[in-house]
């Protein structure tokens, strides 16, 4: 990060306000170097896919403060991958039904009900998901005989029925399920609610260059405000 340049609008023109910030005189910004530079490390670690914890004793952050900003790269992530798609939708070609299930609860017909629908499509060389709705959120709650009926039900669902159009066998989509399974695997356990937010992240990674993710993300980051 260059110092004499202004992050925001790339003017030279700064003065110094505190010991630890700036101004620019041409957008009127003021911020903390010491701060940005700290944000982009994290965001370093965040695109190496390295842990919050990992990342909070390396550069002596606390936890709580790293997640946080982890969670708020993500965001950004669902931002720009549903703006990139918005713009681009025209080009959808092929779609493709999957269900994702933490890797200690698969095989278990009492943790079927909380598999997550994904539908995954293709624009171009690019792939956008959507969450699919909770189908079976009504019968949580049911009683015992009643919910195990139902849980072979889905069993069969998840087994033989998928919603797939393919132009070619090994798509770009496949890709990404492959992908997203590797990466997903790494976390010891993700909220439903959550789930969508770590989705994104990794349908921005998938579909950006390495070396493109830095510049995206952190131009995002800054303009936030």
């Amino acid at each position: 990060m260059n110092k004499n340049i202004c992050p925001y609008c790339s003017s030279k023109h700064l003065y110094v306000v505190t010991k630890t910030s700036l101004k620019c005189s041409t957008c009127k910004r003021k911020y903390s170097i010491k701060k940005l530079e700290k944000d982009s490390e994290i965001m370093d670690y965040f695109l190496r896919d390295k842990s919050a914890n990992e990342c909070s004793k390396s550069l002596l952050v606390s936890y709580k403060s790293v997640k946080d900003r982890y969670m708020d790269f993500r965001k950004l992530a669902l931002q720009y991958t549903e703006d990139t798609y918005n713009k681009n939708r025209a080009e959808f070609s092929e779609y493709d039904e999957y269900y994702f299930l933490p890797q200690k609860k698969r095989g278990k017909i009492k943790y079927l009900f909380d598999a997550i629908g994904i539908l995954g499509m293709v624009y171009g060389s690019s792939v956008y998901t959507l969450l699919l709705p909770d189908q079976f959120f009504h019968l949580k709650n049911e009683k015992k005989d009643i919910k195990i009926s139902y849980m072979k039900e889905y069993a069969n669902y998840l087994n033989r029925y998928k919603i797939v159009h393919f132009e070619k066998f090994d798509s770009q989509i496949i890709r990404f399920w492959v992908f997203l399974e590797k990466k997903l695997l790494h976390f010891k356990g993700i909220s439903r609610e959550n789930f969508i937010y770590y989705l994104k992240e990794y349908e921005f990674k998938f579909n950006t260059p390495k070396d493109k993710q830095k510049e995206i993300l952190w131009l995002l980051w800054i303009m936030r405000d």
